[in-house]
């Protein structure tokens, strides 16, 4: 398992004692023949080019947990021929799913109630009101409706505002009052307050949203991504705020992370970035440590594992 998961959660050990649980250093090391005999592997960080021999050079290894709530940031050779060989790959798929809709909430009732304005006039020393929106009574439209949307969906229903769903499908999920095919995004877009990217990657998402979607939104809309950068075109981004076709956006996953110092949405207008955070809060160990304990058990039973890839012709 990754070192990081093994300092975090040193207690497997005791709980699991027919289990042999090896560290694998993050960055620098050198392939070991004890890794070689795996029969299953919880990553998290991890040198890739080390973790490919692994994957590549183990005949035993049969299962992959990761310690993400998506699949888009793996690959390679070795792991694709594995795969294609039997090899199950899981994620954690309840780990992060909480914190993250907890912040797109916190995050859209941030920007109605324009909390950046008042960050930036305080450091200007500008005694500066402003009338915010009421959250009450908005549409959120969540893009993605599975574990993560779903935890949006909820939140944003108990707070007396109308979640829509936009999937592949469009089929009808617990949680929202309508869920709408990706098929529908133009007719679904200029209804909705709020817009939250909570979708895999897929190269039928990738650059859902370009400046023909920002052109369809309200004028006061709000886009929240908690998904994947590449799920937004920048540029029509960028142009899109500037413009002001569009009043703010809330970004927490880009293409290239960490993003570069150059780049120009650092000064985008209601604009605001976060680095990749939206998941993490202090109650994630436990729940990445129940997620893997889960299927832990279910894998020493000979049982089907849990979180394995829903369309792995997607990749996700």
């Amino acid at each position: 398992m990754s070192e990081n998961l093994a300092d975090r959660m040193p207690h497997l050990g005791e709980q699991y004692p027919g289990v042999r649980f090896v560290p694998v250093p993050m960055k620098g090391a050198e392939l070991r023949e004890e890794y070689l005999e795996a029969e299953a592997m919880f990553r998290s960080a991890m040198d890739e080019d080390l973790f490919d021999r692994i994957v590549d050079g183990a005949p035993k290894l049969s299962w992959v947990q990761i310690a993400a709530a998506g699949f888009d940031w793996m690959g390679g050779p070795a792991l694709e021929r594995r795969l294609g060989e039997g090899l199950q790959m899981t994620r954690s798929g309840n780990s992060f799913n909480a914190p993250i809709a907890e912040y797109a909430i916190g995050t859209m009732i941030s920007m109605a109630r324009q909390l950046p304005d008042y960050y930036r006039a305080q450091q200007e020393h500008r005694w500066a009101r402003y009338v915010g929106r009421d959250f009450a009574g908005s549409t959120v439209g969540i893009f993605g409706t599975g574990a993560i949307g779903q935890e949006v969906a909820w939140r944003t229903t108990a707070l007396r505002a109308t979640a829509l769903g936009v999937s592949r499908s469009g089929r009808p999920v617990d949680g929202f009052a309508e869920v709408h095919p990706s098929s529908s995004l133009a007719e679904v877009l200029p209804r909705c307050d709020f817009v939250v990217l909570a979708m895999p990657l897929t190269p039928e998402t990738r650059h859902m949203f370009g400046a023909e979607q920002f052109a369809g939104m309200k004028p006061t809309a709000v886009v929240v991504n908690v998904g994947r950068g590449a799920l937004i075109d920048d540029d029509a981004l960028i142009s899109a705020l500037t413009s002001g076709q569009i009043a703010g956006a809330v970004l927490d996953a880009f293409v290239d992370e960490p993003l570069p110092a150059d780049s120009p949405l650092w000064g985008t207008p209601n604009a605001v970035i976060t680095p990749h955070t939206s998941f993490r809060t202090d109650g994630n160990d436990v729940r990445l440590c129940t997620d893997f304990c889960v299927n832990l058990d279910h894998f020493l039973a000979g049982r089907p594992l849990v979180g394995t890839m829903k369309e792995p012709a997607l990749g996700y």
